[in-house]
C-alpha cells in the first residue's frame, strides 16, 4: 500500500508541477502546488478518520467530507490535465 500511495503522489507531483510550469507560474512555487494538494487530502482523510473514531455524528461529518470530496476532485482534474 505504501508503494501505491508513494507512486501515486510521485505521479501527481511530476504532472502538475509540469503543468505549473506550462502556466507561467513563478519557477520555485510550481512544485509546491502538487504536494499541497495532496497532503491536504491526506490531512482531510486523517481528520475524518480521527472524527469518527471519536465518535463524531454524520452531521459533524458532512462538512469535512465535502470539503475531501472537493479536494479529491481537484487533485484528480490536476492530474488528469
Amino acid at each position: 500500500m505504501a508503494a501505491v500511495v508513494g507512486l501515486t503522489f510521485l505521479f501527481g507531483f511530476g504532472n502538475v508541477a509540469a503543468l505549473a510550469r506550462q502556466s507561467d507560474v513563478t519557477p520555485w512555487i510550481a512544485p509546491l502546488v502538487a504536494p499541497a494538494v495532496d497532503l491536504s487530502v491526506i490531512g482531510l482523510l486523517l481528520g475524518t478518520w480521527h472524527l469518527a473514531l471519536r465518535g463524531a455524528n454524520r452531521a459533524r461529518l458532512r462538512p469535512e467530507r465535502r470539503l475531501l470530496v472537493f479536494s479529491s476532485l481537484i487533485v484528480l482534474v490536476l492530474n488528469v490535465t
